[in-house]
């Protein structure tokens, strides 16, 4: 859930460090086909089916996600047996050393900070072509849950690092974000376990003390590449890019100034992630209507 904005195209910010990596301007590749995306608040680059997403909607959906094209298109549903929607927000997705593929689902959203506990759901990633139309359910998953050292607190944001399978978590209010870890080890855990706060960020931070203003600043999504060598983070305002090496942790990366990338300010833009080949990135406003359809937007590196 969040702030309503309709804006022009957000400028690009070059970097000298870095300045090989260039994005093109962010394209409307158009509306989604499937018209049960209505509130997509994550999304992530599907690898059994390339040239996919995955995408969730929030609290106000079943327990299920979908699957759609580059170009919008598509209408494949899976039911996520046993799990419930309480406010899903993020989604992502791993690869172990023995070449299973998990997508993880969090349900960390917390709009009023009320929530003793939040949760993280994977499983082994289902491929379209291999599961029978009537039968698209997963049935087997793992969860972990746990708490916040500090208290409850709202989150739209996890991200996963490609190496190690550990997570990260970024709170969305606060004038300075906090990042919370998990280990990866955790899913074999028992019990409730305890995220580990590392330290307050130094962006996404509101330049005015109006409330409408810092809500525009409110961090609704993130994905990290296949490659573990690039985050983006988004705000409703704009999109942070991070280039990283390979076996460098999240938390030492997102320590540097992060260089704004293009993007189109959507009507309340959430669902946020790099494609399957890492050549850019895709996002997909939550607000969508029968007079105002969710819009798939991208990307492209030059």
């Amino acid at each position: 859930m969040g702030l309503l904005v309709w804006a022009c195209q957000s400028f690009y910010i070059g970097d000298s460090e870095r300045a090989h990596i260039r994005f093109s301007n962010t394209k409307d590749i158009g509306v989604l086909a499937n018209i049960e995306i209505d509130e997509a608040s994550g999304m992530v680059a599907s690898y059994r089916n390339p040239g996919n997403f995955w995408v969730i909607n929030d609290s106000k959906d079943l327990n299920r996600m979908f699957l759609v094209d580059e170009s919008g298109h598509g209408k494949a549903e899976f039911s996520l047996l046993g799990l419930q929607n309480r406010d899903w927000e993020a989604m992502g997705r791993w690869q172990n050393r023995t070449g299973q593929t998990y997508l993880y689902v969090a349900d960390i959203g917390d709009n009023f900070a009320q929530n003793p506990t939040y949760r993280v759901h994977r499983f082994l990633e289902p491929s379209l072509k291999l599961t029978d139309p009537l039968r698209r359910v997963i049935k087997h998953s793992q969860t972990v849950e746990f708490t916040l050292p500090d208290g409850a607190r709202d989150m739209e944001c996890m991200l996963i690092d490609q190496i190690t399978g550990d997570l990260y978590f970024i709170s969305k209010r606060e004038d300075r974000k906090r990042l919370y870890f998990l280990p990866s080890e955790t899913f074999a855990s028992k019990g409730v376990q305890s995220a580990q706060f590392l330290y307050e960020l130094n962006f996404s931070i509101p330049t005015s003390d109006l409330s409408l203003l810092k809500q525009l600043y409110f961090i609704t999504d993130g994905n990290v590449a296949s490659t573990n060598e690039e985050i983006i983070i988004r705000n409703y305002l704009e999109i942070y890019y991070w280039k990283k090496q390979k076996h460098e942790s999240i938390a030492d990366a997102l320590r540097r100034e992060p260089r704004i990338v293009p993007s189109i300010l959507e009507p309340q833009g959430e669902a946020l992630a790099f494609d399957g080949r890492n050549q850019g990135y895709a996002t997909i406003s939550e607000i969508a209507s029968l007079t105002s359809p969710a819009h798939l937007y991208y990307t492209a590196k030059r």
